[in-house]
């Protein structure tokens, strides 16, 4: 770690900033002077006569104001307030500036994943503001691979109430950060989870007729309330109930105690507003939920927030575009960008082309740069301290968009695909004070987005995100 990410999470944790009054060994915080929190406040405060603090977090211990003295508070305050003639404004932002950091120590790191929480919950308002539905996170995957904990306390706190997780385990990992939030688990039910369900008040997403048979059974032994969803495949992704057996099981949400809390489906297409096939689809949803009258229902993901509010119903399942990526294909992206990764050049090289091809076994993306003479002149290559062990991706070979990365300001191309933990990059044309040994390159983000590297390795943001490994320092911060 960083000095400087250091300190800036030591004052996160202990709610001390740059301009911070003096701290009592034993006792309150004493405020003398004119200060400023970049963080939270975990002890007792005593603002003095006259002086102003603003706390860029929440207050948690209790505050004392004296006369003349004014207080600012951007997040909660949750201990006794004593206002001796001062002024206290509270704004109550679900999310108040920290930072936190996860993984090895930035010096010991290959890579540094930086996670920006404010733009998070940006995006996640953005989507709010577009539907008068419900709208709920997909924090599957581990939050697709940003980490399930720090994304979803950060979402709970920006006013999102419901949740989609992969499997109980991530579903024990939001009820941890967002303790009355509905949950549910998108990978079903299966015989003997019951009672982990119950502990900790998750729903099941009922994918298959065996799978509502199961549920049964435990229902019907625990006597459970918790209620489930019911997924209905009325596309073409062979995924959830038929249509046909969702009709027959209809008649059974007529009855007391029935257990369905959400009628649950998904648009295929969504990404292609025009496409035919989406009309088609919403009208089996509208005429399937006329069987299920009084049950919410939720058909649109990111890309369907975008189709407008015919395909809102009662709630809205906002995934990858809270991420940054765009849900939006062939539009300008309307989501701000969450992920920034860099990683360290470890090694410097000049060589040909063909050896370093040789050296890495991997196919080299053009056939390098020739002399006067039609002979490959020498190249500077950059080895990067990451590789596909850590999701990260190789060129497509038919791609018009050339992998890059940015290295001092500047793009530079990926030479070939990478080896198992290292990426090789073209600095030819660098300075080489600026293409150095222990020099940071910028691998997403400085105008290189998610969507960017999807499109030069033929993927898609969701799988870049998701595939990105464990193996960085990872950032969590809000501003």
């Amino acid at each position: 770690m960083s000095a400087v990410v250091a300190r800036l999470a030591e004052s996160a944790e202990r709610g001390v900033g740059r301009d911070i009054g003096p701290v009592a060994e034993h006792g309150p915080l004493l405020i003398s002077s004119s200060s400023e929190v970049h963080g939270s406040i975990t002890s007792d405060a005593i603002v003095q006569r006259n002086c102003t603090l603003h706390v860029r977090g929440n207050l948690l211990g209790s505050l004392t104001i004296e006369p003349g003295a004014s207080v600012v508070v951007d997040g909660s305050v949750d201990g006794r307030i004593i206002n001796k003639g001062g002024r206290l404004q509270v704004h109550n932002k679900g999310l108040a500036a920290f930072v936190s950091v996860e993984g090895p120590p930035e010096d010991e790191a290959g890579g540094v994943l930086k996670i920006n929480l404010t733009n998070l919950a940006a995006n996640y308002e953005r989507l709010v503001k577009r539907t008068e539905a419900e709208c709920a996170a997909v924090v599957r995957a581990d939050a697709y691979g940003c980490g399930i904990g720090p994304i979803a306390g950060a979402l709970w706190k920006s006013g999102c109430e419901t949740f989609f997780v992969s499997n109980l385990p991530e579903a024990k990992s939001v009820r941890v950060v967002a303790p009355q939030a509905t949950i549910y688990v998108l990978n079903g039910f299966y015989s003997g989870t019951g009672p982990a369900f119950a502990d900790i008040n998750a729903r099941p997403v009922i994918n298959s007729a065996i799978e509502l048979a199961e549920w049964d059974v435990f229902v019907g032994a625990r006597a459970w309330e918790g209620g489930c969803a019911l997924n209905v495949d009325t596309g073409d992704s062979g995924l959830g109930l038929s249509l046909e057996e969702a009709t027959a099981f209809a008649p059974r949400v007529q009855s007391l105690n029935h257990g369905v809390a959400l009628l649950l489906s998904r648009l295929n297409h969504a990404v292609a507003p025009d496409d035919p096939r989406n009309e088609r689809q919403l009208e089996m949803f509208r005429e399937l939920r006329r069987f299920y009258r009084g049950i919410p229902a939720s058909l649109a993901d990111s890309s369907g927030i975008f189709l407008g509010s015919k395909a809102h119903f009662d709630l809205v399942r906002a995934g990858s575009a809270l991420y940054g990526i765009n849900p939006t294909p062939g539009a300008a992206n309307p989501m701000l960008p969450v992920i920034e990764l860099s990683a360290r050049i470890v090694q410097v090289r000049d060589l040909q082309v063909r050896d370093f091809v040789r050296d890495l076994a991997a196919p080299a993306s053009n056939n390098g740069a020739r002399g006067k003479n039609g002979g490959k002149r020498r190249q500077r290559l950059a080895l990067v301290s990451l590789g596909h062990a850590d999701g990260f991706p190789r060129p497509a070979a038919d791609s018009a968009t050339p992998l890059q990365v940015v290295i001092g300001g500047q793009c530079c191309r990926v030479m070939a695909a990478p080896s198992i933990d290292l990426l090789p990059i073209d600095i030819t044309d660098l300075d080489r004070s600026v293409a150095r040994f222990g020099a940071m390159v910028t691998l997403i983000g400085d105008g290189i987005g998610i969507d960017d590297l999807a499109a030069a390795s033929g993927s898609t943001g969701r799988e870049i995100l998701s595939r990105l490994g464990h193996r960085f320092h990872r950032i969590y911060y809000a501003t």
